[in-house]
Order: C-alpha cells, then sequence, then structure tokens
C-alpha cells in the first residue's frame, strides 16, 4: 500500500490550492459571487481537515480494511463537496442557509440531490472510522 500519511497530506495541500482559486473566482466579479466564496470556505476546511487525517495517520489504531477505507472514503467525500461547491456557484442552487425559503429546480435538483447522496454518507461514514482509529491503547 503507498505511503497513505504523504497521499492524505498532498492532497490537503491540493484541495488548500483549490480553495485559492475558488477564493479568486470569488474576488472577480462573477455572478453569484457568494456562491463561490461559500465554496472557497468550505475547500479550505476540507483541505484542513485532510491534512489533519494525514497528520494523524500513523497514530490511527485501524485493521487493515479500514486503512484502505478511510482514504478512499475521504476522496469520495472531499471531491464531491468540491464539486457540489462549484455546481452551486455556477447554477446557483439554493440551501437553507444560503436562501431560505427557496427550492431548487430545474437541472439544480438531481445534481443538488446527487452530490448530497454521495457527500453526506461518506463523509459521515469517513468520520466514524477517524474516531474509531482514535481510540487510544487498549
Amino acid at each position: 500500500m503507498p505511503d497513505q500519511r504523504r497521499s492524505l497530506l498532498r492532497f490537503g495541500a491540493l484541495l488548500l490550492l483549490i480553495a485559492a482559486a475558488m477564493g479568486i473566482a470569488a474576488s472577480i466579479p462573477l455572478p453569484y459571487a457568494a456562491r463561490w466564496m461559500t465554496a472557497h470556505l468550505t475547500a479550505i476546511m476540507q483541505g484542513t481537515l485532510v491534512m489533519v487525517i494525514g497528520l494523524l495517520w500513523n497514530d490511527l489504531r485501524l485493521s487493515d480494511g479500514q486503512r484502505t477505507w478511510l482514504p478512499r472514503l475521504v476522496y469520495i467525500s472531499v471531491w464531491s463537496g468540491v464539486a457540489l461547491g462549484v455546481a452551486t456557484a455556477i447554477l446557483n442552487i439554493p440551501g437553507p442557509a444560503t436562501s431560505p425559503g427557496l427550492a431548487p429546480s430545474g437541472i439544480q435538483t438531481p445534481i443538488l440531490v446527487t452530490l448530497l447522496a454521495i457527500s453526506v454518507p461518506t463523509t459521515i461514514a469517513s468520520w466514524v472510522l477517524l474516531w474509531m482509529g482514535l481510540r487510544g491503547t487498549d
């Protein structure tokens, strides 16, 4: 198995670079700049959390199967989250916090539902595996 710690740290750094690009997109006069800012902040948080998982990797107490699945779940969760942020910014998809009372319509609905159906379970599963791995010594 490749060095997952290094891979996760590189992936986190890539996410922070993507977040910087989204921040630039939010600062230039693009339509829906507030949505780009939301995607920018989300990518910063995701990149930071991925780097934390990478830094904790050697201390996690996980089985071989769990060590295989944790990075997979993290990658799927993060890429679907980035895709959701970009789709939200491009299509101006309303959310409960950004546009209370508005519902997505047309093409917004299947894109939102699909990306949420991918990102939410994989995020929850990766956090469960992370907490299981932090259980300490027996």
